[in-house]
């Protein structure tokens, strides 16, 4: 048998099924389907209520948020005076980070592993033999 669901769509639905039947039992059939589902309409498929949907749209342009955008200033690393220029007692030689730059003959390290010179001089720089990464730094003492 048919279910109410083939009568859901509508009255030509309806007959459309019907139509498989004999054409002598069909057109009563079909005349008596769409009566009633012309009449009861609403205990077949509910109230009809027509829901309107309001879409609202932006009125400024969304900012996206950026994780990027900062940068920290660089640190002034490297070597300040370079080796055959003379220099001061007290003065900075090399600013770096870890021990790329050893001390060597009136050299002194800081906290930060800056070196600087202990006397006044000339600063030389020689590789060292235990490691060929890293130099060794000495200031020659005038004279």
């Amino acid at each position: 048998m048919f279910h109410l669901t083939t009568l859901r769509s509508s009255a030509a639905a309806a007959s459309q099924a019907v139509r498989l039947l004999s054409p002598a039992t069909a057109r009563p059939l079909v005349s008596c389907v769409s009566s009633i589902f012309s009449e009861h309409q609403n205990c077949l498929l509910g109230p009809q209520t027509s829901t309107q949907i309001t879409v609202r749209n932006a009125t400024k342009k969304a900012g996206g948020s950026s994780n990027n955008g900062r940068d920290s200033a660089g640190r002034r690393l490297g070597i300040k005076v370079w080796p055959g220029r003379m220099t001061n007692a007290g003065s900075i030689i090399v600013r770096q980070r870890g021990k790329k730059f050893l001390c060597g003959e009136n050299v002194g390290m800081g906290n930060d592993h800056t070196l600087f010179a202990l006397a006044a001089g000339v600063v030389k720089m020689e590789k060292s033999a235990k490691n060929k990464k890293r130099n060794i730094v000495h200031v020659v003492a005038e004279g």
